[in-house]
């Protein structure tokens, strides 16, 4: 019997021998020596980039967070040269600070931390008076380090940070560089549709440094809203966060040729349906958008009969001199939909310019194919007046009924709703805001 227990412990023995092994094969070197290689390559990473790194800084994940360029080179003896231009720490010109130092530490994984005082980079932790000042970071987790691209973890505010090799060491043309880029692409605050996969979105703000989401079609709801910094680049955008639980695409390249960012992992941003566009960016915009009015052939002889109405001193008018001419703009407010006439002149020629406002409410449908605008009814009594006295004011209305396909301008694929055309029986320009106040 005793012989048989000596087997069995024998076998047990050698099994847990083998699994030994088998761990000793799995983990050939110990969390210390990992930990230890990982710094050494973080170290060597970031000391390699010849022109030093343009780093895409992000201090926090609050509502109003935006991202900010930076420029980095960092020296093997420990030194750091760290430059910027903006407006909330370097009053909009270029600052750099080459005198504070930098490490790779560890920290339940490779930590890198700007361990002295930087003038340009800790502006952003600094508490300011109000205590909290601009809740930047300046400690990361290392989450990846390559040649190629770094990302780096805030250790207190948990916004994501992008780090990419310099092209070269002009730093005034690459910040410019970035300035375009912003202006280019969100000069006027347009609407981006995102394409990941099966799924889309409208991506807006871009102008203020962050992107809030909504869903594709559909009104832009602030309050539903989720909130992903942006900061533009020389030849694209990285944005903190990605547009989804598991992706996280940060860095989006731009094709001027083709009017889209794309990212390495497929997703791209353009201006996608520009129909359904439409509706979200005009009808949430409370001053309404201008139509050029050469685009509608019926304006010449409504100019021509208003200044022959001028000219009749039978004609119970106070006007004198036709002033700026023409006006026309498809406004909408959140009562309804209007289409507004203007035209300004001068008593006598003299004194401070005169607007007569023209209204028609009239209904708008969009979807994907186009926009349909009909049934136009006078506003006031005053459209009345002129419409009876002046039947040829109705032409100018019928010119933008019907519907039309949105197009964008040439030069504007990407910021499709700067020079919007709307295409239907004529093509109408659509240019900035109107503001006409109802």
């Amino acid at each position: 019997m005793k012989a048989k227990y000596l087997v069995i412990i024998g076998l047990l023995a050698a099994t847990f021998a083998a699994c030994s092994r088998d761990e000793e094969s799995l983990f050939e070197k110990s969390a210390a020596i990992r930990a230890q290689e990982a710094i050494e390559n973080a170290f060597d990473v970031f000391t390699s980039a010849e022109n030093g790194w343009e780093m895409a800084y992000f201090p926090n994940l609050e509502a109003d967070a935006k991202g900010y360029n930076m420029v980095l080179k960092f020296n093997k003896n420990g030194n750091v040269s760290v430059s910027a231009k903006n407006n909330s720490t370097t009053g909009n010109k270029i600052q750099t600070d080459t005198a504070s130092t930098w490490a790779v530490k560890s920290d339940y994984g490779p930590i890198l931390t700007f361990d002295t005082y930087n003038d340009v980079f800790h502006a952003f932790s600094d508490p300011k008076d109000n205590g909290a000042g601009l809740l930047g970071d300046y400690e990361f987790l290392i989450l990846k380090a390559t040649p190629e691209l770094v990302i780096l973890k805030g250790k207190k505010h948990s916004a994501y940070t992008v780090m990419r090799p310099m092209k070269n060491t002009d730093l005034a043309a690459y910040f410019a560089a970035c300035e375009k880029m912003q202006t280019d692409l969100f000069g006027n605050n347009n609407i981006v549709t995102l394409t990941q996969g099966n799924e889309k979105m409208y991506l807006y703000r871009g102008a203020d440094g962050q992107f809030q989401s909504a869903a594709y079609g559909s009104k832009l709801v602030a309050e539903a809203a989720t909130y992903h910094p942006v900061c533009a680049t020389e030849d694209g955008i990285i944005v903190s966060t990605g547009f989804g639980e598991d992706v996280h695409d940060h860095v989006f390249i731009y094709d001027s040729i083709k009017g889209e960012l794309t990212s390495e992992g497929g997703a791209v941003m353009n201006a996608g349906n520009l129909n359904l566009l439409y509706r979200s960016y005009f009808t949430d915009n409370v001053n309404g958008w201008t139509v050029d009015p050469t685009a509608v052939d019926s304006v010449a002889s409504f100019l021509e009969q208003v200044n022959t109405l001028v000219k009749d001193t039978k004609k119970n008018t106070n006007i004198k001199v036709l002033g700026y001419g023409y006006k026309q703009s498809l406004n909408m407010y959140e009562g309804g939909h209007f289409i507004v006439l203007q035209f300004g002149y001068k008593n006598g020629g003299k004194g401070k310019e005169q607007v007569i406002k023209l209204i028609w409410t009239v209904d708008i449908t969009v979807d994907e194919n186009g926009i349909t605008v009909a049934n136009p009814t006078p506003y006031d009594d005053n459209t009345n007046r002129w419409i009876t006295n002046l039947p040829v004011v109705t032409n100018v209305i019928e010119a933008l009924l019907g519907t039309f396909t949105a197009t964008p301008a040439e030069g504007h694929l990407f910021n499709a709703a700067s020079g919007m055309i709307l295409s239907g029986k004529t093509n109408l320009p659509v240019m900035g805001s109107s503001k006409v106040s109802m």
